[in-house]
């Protein structure tokens, strides 16, 4: 398979740009999706959000200049979708009821794995009470393995932030962790 630099500039170039962009989206959907999926509870909610930022991707693509890699250009780009998706979602609910605390645990606690032991439910629960910026550069390193300089392209900060909120999202949950 051509790398996404070879597939961007065929896109560029190309009068047949749907047969590259579906090999880049081939290629980036499923990893996309997990990185939504981790920031949105609801699949259904991770989809809608996937599918805007692949129309966003196509409306762009011809300006990518390829200072960065692609890859860090559209999760930065997924990043921002969800962000905005979660910002619209907290001006319309300002308050969780009782049921929808109830959805969002047993939502939240579903994967496609089973989750067996105390370590991974204790683990789960202290990542879901970190700060937004924390938990996401907490998944991107430990979940998905990124390095610092990754992670700081797709939040837009600076490695040094990226090491931080890591650190500190450690700490919390090291804490978090023994009190249990």
């Amino acid at each position: 398979m051509a790398s996404d630099q070879e597939l961007i500039i065929q896109f560029q170039q190309s009068l047949n740009k749907e047969v590259v962009f579906t090999q880049l989206l081939r290629k980036h959907q499923q990893k996309v999706y997990y990185q939504i999926k981790r920031m949105v509870l609801e699949h259904a909610d991770a989809d809608d959000i996937a599918q805007l930022v692949w129309i966003k991707v196509w409306n762009k693509l011809d300006g990518f200049k390829m200072e960065s890699e692609f890859s860090t250009w559209i999760f930065r780009i997924a990043y921002n979708e969800t962000l905005n998706y979660l910002q619209k979602q907290k001006k319309q609910s300002t308050r969780l009821s009782n049921d929808d605390l109830f959805t969002y645990e047993n939502v939240s606690g579903s994967s496609d794995e089973p989750k067996t032991t105390e370590i991974q439910i204790a683990l789960e629960s202290a990542i879901k009470q970190l700060p937004e910026k924390q938990r996401i550069v907490f998944m991107l390193r430990y979940f998905d393995g990124y390095e610092y300089e990754k992670i700081a392209g797709i939040m837009g900060t600076t490695v040094g932030g990226a090491k931080a909120n890591f650190h500190q999202a450690v700490k919390k949950i090291e804490k978090f962790v023994k009190k249990l």
